[in-house]
């Protein structure tokens, strides 16, 4: 146990959230879209279940990873993230899917901002 007077409590640091949720058949382009933002990485759930304005959507669909969704969600600084919204907003306009920006806080900010700060 050491006899300084450290401080346990870690320093917060904000940042922006994206989540994305798309048809399987489009994961490859929001994975390209999120490696060209130059996010430090992100995060995939395949078969996800929900309902939206085009009804129930079943997760796990045998056969037919296409159909599925699958949901994206990344941290970096604002600067990446509306990139990403830039890059995303003509094929939510085509298509269906959705996403969300929020912001957050982290604790280790090298892990997603790297060097850039």
């Amino acid at each position: 146990m050491s006899d300084t007077n450290e401080s346990t409590e870690h320093r917060l640091h904000p940042l922006k959230k994206i989540e994305i949720v798309v048809k399987g058949k489009r994961e490859e382009f929001v994975q390209d879209l999120l490696e060209q933002s130059g996010v430090s990485g992100y995060t995939v759930h395949r078969n996800v279940s929900g309902k939206g304005a085009s009804g129930f959507h079943e997760g796990q669909l045998l056969f037919n990873d296409e159909s599925g969704l699958v949901l994206f969600f990344a941290v970096s600084g604002a600067n990446r993230i509306q990139s990403i919204i830039d890059g995303m907003a003509p094929l939510l306009e085509s298509s269906s899917g959705v996403m969300f920006v929020s912001d957050t806080q982290v604790v280790r900010l090298k892990k997603f901002v790297g060097d850039d700060t």
